[in-house]
């Protein structure tokens, strides 16, 4: 009797392998056995491109002396040397008293009100109407899908809002920087040509000059064409260079993150991107660009033109979108587990990196995947290890009959 049933049971299994293997049609059920899944949860998502970087000055700073103006009379600096804003780099004697003293009268006047049109300026760039010409430029979605319901759509629409008020705020930030940055700039001016004029009227032949950045200097010239001091300012920015399907990813004002190796982190955007390639000869070609970054007192201190950074570009951000492993998704679609069935998705994917991808549409958190994706699953049940620490045991008794319960111990 037991080599009868041993022979039966053999058969039978035999039968349902030449069944499944002959159903080409899909007409047999097939139960998936999911071993372990994961929940979708909402995070933070940052899509970022990594290039190397390089801390160098932000400009070069020509100073001028036309031989028509006047000669050198004394050099009061030297290559190399580092020099404050506003110190003393040569003077020169004038050629012509009165035309001198008309120039630099006349370069006082226009610059003290340069000055004054930047304050004007400054104070009313956090006005409402200067607000609203901001928000002109802020880019924000055409259109938005259509949410399921009512709720969802005064969702979306606040945080378009605030999203946009951010952007706003960001501009504005953007703009009354830069300007106080021209301010400081139109002052230093001013004050070296009232200090030139005071020399003047004081000696009645020779001018000082003076340094209109802090820096250090880099060349030495013979007054003509040639600035005759040019200076690498104190400021530094971070270059580097983006290989051809790089560039094409980059935008200007993109957010950076530079990390300094054994130094702070710096936050600054993309300023400059070059339009023309450095080099093309042969192989792909690269693009120069320039981002500034903030730095504390404390922490300006520590850099130096030539320090090498790792540079960060942030090419897109999710803020707490649902999301899932970039491996659980397969072209489009991931597997999705509900209702004692396991079916594809079709999802949209807005930021990733190699650890998160971040959906736009087509699954919400909470949602239950198989930790492992892959084309071997069926649109069909699936069965799961029995967890109790997952249970609710609380509410098992409504959310289970006893039939159903007897199937999925049966199944298991």
């Amino acid at each position: 009797m037991k080599k009868r049933l041993l022979a039966l049971g053999l058969v039978l299994v035999l039968v349902n392998i030449a069944i499944l293997f002959l159903d080409d049609e899909g007409r047999v059920g097939r139960t998936n056995f999911i071993n372990k899944w994961e929940q979708v949860t909402a995070q933070d998502v940052k899509e970022t491109l990594s290039v190397p970087g390089e801390l160098t000055s932000a400009n070069e700073v020509p100073v001028y002396l036309d031989s028509e103006s006047g000669s050198v009379s004394e050099m009061l600096v030297e290559p190399g040397d580092a020099v404050e804003e506003g110190a003393d780099l040569f003077t020169y004697k004038v050629a012509d008293y009165a035309k001198t003293y008309r120039e630099l009268t006349a370069s006082i006047t226009s610059l003290d009100e340069q000055a004054a049109a930047v304050e004007q300026a400054i104070s009313e760039a956090g006005e409402s109407d200067m607000a609203a010409a901001f928000s002109e430029d802020v880019s924000v979605p055409e259109t938005i899908d259509e949410p399921e319901n009512e709720e969802n759509t005064d969702q979306a629409t606040e945080a378009l809002q605030q999203a946009t008020e951010e952007q706003t705020a960001q501009l504005q930030e953007q703009y009354r920087i830069s300007l106080e940055k021209e301010l400081a700039e139109k002052n230093a001016e001013l004050a070296a040509a009232e200090e030139q004029l005071a020399g003047l009227e004081e000696t009645g032949e020779y001018v000082t000059v003076t340094s209109p950045a802090a820096g250090t200097v880099e060349a030495i010239n013979e007054p003509g064409n040639k600035p005759i001091i040019t200076i690498k300012s104190r400021e530094l920015v971070i270059t580097g260079e983006l290989a051809e399907s790089e560039r094409k990813q980059v935008q200007n004002a993109m957010t950076i993150e530079a990390k300094l190796k054994d130094g702070p982190a710096l936050e600054g955007e993309i300023t400059e991107l070059a339009e023309q390639p450095v080099s093309d000869a042969g192989k792909e070609s690269t693009y120069k660009f320039e981002a500034s970054y903030l730095a504390e007192d404390d922490q300006a201190d520590e850099l130096l033109a030539g320090y090498h950074v790792d540079t960060d570009i942030l090419l897109a951000y999710a803020s707490q979108a649902p999301t899932v492993k970039p491996a659980q998704v397969e072209g489009d679609q991931v597997w999705r587990m509900a209702n004692g069935q396991l079916f594809t998705t079709k999802v949209d994917i807005g930021a990733q990196n190699d650890n998160q991808a971040a959906i736009t549409s087509g699954l919400e958190t909470g949602a239950f995947l198989p930790a492992n994706q892959g084309d071997y699953y069926q649109n069909e049940p699936f069965v799961t290890p029995w967890k109790p620490q997952q249970m609710n045991w609380s509410t098992w008794r409504d959310s289970f009959t006893s039939y159903e319960f007897l199937l999925g111990l049966l199944d298991h």
